[in-house]
């Protein structure tokens, strides 16, 4: 068996974040507005397009550390609210991202082929972890949500607010292995190339770049796979480890 323990990132590669975040932060556009009573003559499709072009915008400020996470979620709220001529303040950005916490959740559904992919691995008596970033509850509510509970415990689950470190830091993948008590081979799947991929890489994982997003490589690292869907995944798996799919 090539691999006896298999990690996967959680958003973009388990289900598709994207179209959660779309869904949630929606709802609580229209939420808030219903709430303040505010007529918005546009649609809610519009201001999501405004909205999401602000996270792009602002992002990089949040990455390098100049905007605090609640400063950058304030920016982008607060300049989306000024775009569409609207009035509301740093107070109602706190709710509206606390709402968003809340339900982000709901809106998470699996990718096919996911618990298919989980029951082989299970079958196989493959170590199964997630390794990912964010909030501890945030992620944890997806995971529920997604009901992978049953084939990954919680004591297999690494989230960079628990443990104090972050991917692409190679010591979150060097702990993963450690607590899972890995002694042969370990593959990661996800779907950030920076993240996923050359955190795993040079923590001396295989990795399996989950291309979900069109992404382009932004470094010469080398996957030993790049495929669009878990459905080619789970190929890749029971080729590798010679299973029965």
């Amino acid at each position: 068996m090539r691999w006896n323990t298999i990690c996967f990132d959680l958003d973009n590669t388990l289900y598709s974040h994207e179209n959660a975040f779309e869904r949630a932060i929606s709802f609580c556009f229209h939420s808030i507005f219903e709430e303040r009573n505010i007529n918005y003559s546009n649609s809610i499709n519009e201001i999501f397009t405004i909205f999401k072009e602000n996270c792009d915008k602002y992002w990089n400020d949040y990455e390098n550390g100049t905007l605090t996470h609640k400063e950058y979620r304030r920016k982008r709220f607060l300049q989306t609210i000024d775009q569409v001529n609207l009035s509301l303040n740093e107070s109602d950005a706190d709710k509206f991202h606390e709402l968003y916490e809340h339900v982000v959740d709901d809106f998470s559904e699996p990718y096919p082929y996911l618990y298919q992919l989980m029951e082989v691995l299970k079958g196989a008596g493959i170590k199964i972890g997630i390794i990912t970033n964010g909030k501890s509850d945030t992620q944890y509510n997806k995971i529920i949500k997604l009901n992978l509970g049953q084939w990954i415990p919680d004591d297999c689950i690494f989230i960079s607010a628990e443990v104090k470190l972050s991917k692409p830091d190679p010591k979150i993948f060097n702990l993963a292995k450690l607590h899972l008590k890995s002694k042969a081979g370990c593959l990661f799947i996800g779907d950030s190339w920076d993240h996923d991929v050359v955190g795993a890489l040079e923590a001396g994982w295989d990795a399996i770049f989950l291309n979900t997003r069109n992404e382009t490589p932004t470094s010469s690292h080398v996957p030993m796979a790049t495929v669009e869907c878990l459905k080619n995944v789970l190929e890749i798996i029971v080729t590798e480890n010679r299973l029965k799919g």
